[in-house]
């Protein structure tokens, strides 16, 4: 009998512990819907408050780094759920564009009309959601702005040393730079693999355009191998970079990339032929076990019929478009200095290693 009591006390203990796990799970599910309500309908308010003070509008591009930044320790993702629900914005017809940015930066917004040209930006303050448990019953007044300027490239072209003063009073919170190029590169019509790097580059540049370039190049000409690594190695790092991660998937995460800072004096030494080396990519033979390697350079044009512009972001805007051309042609700008086999045994990270001059041990520097 006393056994059965036993028995009877265990299973209230084990049903009672049941139902406590299941409270507590339930309360962590309570706040987490709380908080992805919260910043769905945060999104929401800001694309609504942008569109009534564009007006008229149609064909938005929605601009933000909801789900890179953070807002009092806490995730905004949600945001991007809040903005597709009050505006017909979409990754896929890239309308809708989620900037690379700190966690630490503030969440901000940008709704582009092309067909007018203009742009409303707003920037939570985010002091003042901190602690509100309900963000529906939130004024306005928790973003700053919306700020509206005109921003198409024509205009901005045409106007530089206007659009310079807006950027020097931070007219969209110093995301200036940002907002104006990638909302026209989106706009455009800009292929997806350039829209993919100039979010994570979080701006759009001739230093990125040159990265995607050298890709392409290598899509042509030096593409990896079937059953073979894939490695590369910048030899004079600029903008360039963040592309060929994105476009080529080699990141320094995977062992897939590396890049080393010579000084003047360390290129002063490389020989003739390869000083306008930028870019080493590296492919693995699977026949022979060895690595093959191209370096590579990269000349910018001087004629894209920008150089009169002052302004630096307007005048990398106009390259931006301008380099749209020949997307098709990167030989036009990339060029091969050098091909390579490394010996047996040996890979590319022999060459990333600190303190080894990758040019000096390829046999491309003078004594």
């Amino acid at each position: 009998m006393r056994k059965f009591k036993n028995f009877i006390v265990l299973c209230w203990v084990i049903l009672i512990a049941s139902c406590a796990f299941q409270i507590i799970d339930l309360s962590k599910e309570a706040i987490a819907d709380s908080n992805y309500n919260n910043w769905a309908i945060l999104g929401y308010k800001a694309s609504s408050y942008a569109q009534k003070a564009l007006g008229k509008s149609y064909g938005l591009i929605a601009l933000t780094n909801a789900g890179y930044a953070e807002v009092n320790g806490q995730s905004t993702i949600a945001v991007v759920d809040g903005i597709t629900r009050s505006t017909p914005v979409s990754l896929g017809d890239k309308t809708l564009l989620i900037v690379h940015s700190s966690v630490f930066s503030p969440l901000w917004f940008a709704f582009y009309d092309p067909s007018s040209g203009k742009c409303a930006y707003l920037e939570l303050i985010s002091d003042v959601v901190k602690g509100k448990s309900d963000f529906s019953t939130l004024p306005p007044s928790i973003f700053k702005g919306p700020v509206v300027e005109r921003i198409d490239a024509q205009y901005v072209i045409a106007h530089e040393a206007e659009i310079d003063q807006k950027i020097s009073q931070k007219v969209f919170g110093g995301n200036e730079f940002r907002i104006i190029t990638i909302a026209n590169a989106a706009a455009v019509g800009v292929p997806d693999y350039v829209i993919n790097s100039v979010l994570f580059h979080d701006h759009y540049c001739p230093g990125v355009t040159s990265g995607i370039l050298i890709a392409n190049w290598a899509k042509r000409n030096f593409a990896p191998l079937p059953g073979g690594g894939y490695f590369v190695q910048g030899v004079n790092p600029w903008c360039k970079e963040d592309a060929l991660q994105i476009m080529l998937n080699t990141t320094p995460g995977k062992k897939g990339y590396a890049v080393s800072y010579p000084l003047d004096e360390d290129k002063a030494k490389w020989k003739e032929e390869v000083k306008n080396a930028s870019t080493i990519l590296y492919r693995e033979n699977p026949s022979t076990k060895q690595w093959e390697g191209v370096v590579l350079g990269f000349t910018f044009s001087k004629n894209t019929g920008c150089e009169s512009i002052k302004s630096g972001v307007v005048s990398r805007l106009c390259q931006d478009l301008w380099y749209l051309k020949y997307l098709d042609t990167p030989e036009q700008f990339v060029s091969k200095l050098h091909s390579f086999t490394l010996p047996s045994g040996k890979t590319p990270q022999n060459l990333a290693r600190p303190g080894v001059d990758p040019m000096k041990e390829l046999g491309l520097t003078n004594p």
